[in-house]
């Protein structure tokens, strides 16, 4: 018997944080809060699941900056 398993990432955005320019590509885009789930597979169904990152990302160039658990929530709530 075969067993296929591995991992799965997942990005989910949670904030808009409003038109702001990016330190990477320089244009002035819609930032948002965002995190990375990782989540381990079986038969490609997600069994263990956790948050991996935290972090503001730019739509236009794929860039994220990482950010603490701390600065989340202060965004998160703000």
């Amino acid at each position: 018997m075969v067993i296929v398993y591995g991992t799965k990432k997942k990005l989910k955005i949670d904030k808009s944080l409003g038109h702001k320019m990016c330190p990477n590509c320089h244009h002035t885009t819609e930032q948002a809060l965002a995190r990375e789930k990782t989540a381990v597979t079986i038969f490609y169904i997600p069994i263990v699941g956790w948050v991996s990152k935290r972090m503001i990302f730019c739509p236009c160039c794929g860039e994220s900056r990482k950010l603490t658990s701390a600065e989340y929530k202060e965004l998160k709530n703000a």
